[in-house]
């Protein structure tokens, strides 16, 4: 027998919410009624509720007395901040890159950024905005940090959780450009530059993300908990 163990009904629910938060299927103030997640996932209300706790811990989901759980709506403050810190994570990152990086690694993130310019081609924007900040993951993972590798992936969360709520017309082109150039740098070891454009790079997204404030329509609970659900 096997002694792989198998997600608990809490962890199923977590993983099922912040997988659609994150494809942007559950947008910021969507509310997360008890009972429907109680149907959804033919569990009690014990087990509901200690997802939602889960999910509160990680800023996913916001719980307030007398009106319950909803997915957190970020406010400017917190939309500044998070990108605030996701630059200097990831210019940390850069940095450790710079003596390191890899060939291999440099083809594994161009490889990624083909990715990202055929989903543009294509014209499919939910893979180009999930693709987007997987390529700032993919850097954190290269300096093999663990800890960085963490919480850089909490922020992450958040800043897909900033787009779903400021979703629009954003060019890609822009941020794919972006990343190659600052591929090409680290790999012509100049990691300053690299770490400058990285900063102005999420300026940028902050600025559009506080300006551009077109929502995404809201879609039932009941379809956007599905695994095949589509963004609308």
């Amino acid at each position: 027998m096997s002694n792989l163990s198998l997600p608990t009904p809490t962890q199923l629910i977590v993983d099922a919410i912040t997988e659609a938060v994150l494809a942007q299927r559950l947008i910021p103030g969507t509310k997360l009624n008890e009972a429907d997640l109680v149907e959804i996932f033919g569990v009690g209300r014990t087990t509901v509720r200690q997802a939602l706790i889960r999910l509160s811990q990680d800023k996913l989901v916001t719980i307030e007395h007398n009106r319950g759980a909803y997915i957190t709506k970020m406010t400017d403050l917190e939309i500044r901040e998070t990108f605030e810190v996701l630059a200097m994570i990831e210019c940390a990152a850069l940095e450790k890159l710079g003596r390191s990086i890899t060939a291999f690694d440099i083809a594994r993130l161009r490889r990624h950024i083909d990715d990202q310019k055929q989903a543009h081609q294509h014209g499919n924007a939910d893979l180009e905005f999930r693709l987007a900040p997987d390529f700032h993951v993919l850097v954190v993972r290269m300096a093999h940090n663990r800890v960085l590798d963490e919480v850089h992936g909490k922020l992450t969360a958040q800043e897909r959780l900033i787009t779903s709520q400021y979703y629009g017309s954003f060019d890609q082109q822009h941020l794919c450009s972006d990343h190659a150039e600052i591929v090409s740098l680290i790999e012509g070891g100049q990691v300053e530059q690299a770490q400058a454009l990285l900063v102005e790079h999420y300026r940028v997204l902050e600025d559009y993300c506080l300006r551009g404030k077109a929502h995404k329509s809201t879609i039932p609970l009941k379809e956007a908990l599905k695994p095949d659900a589509k963004t609308g």
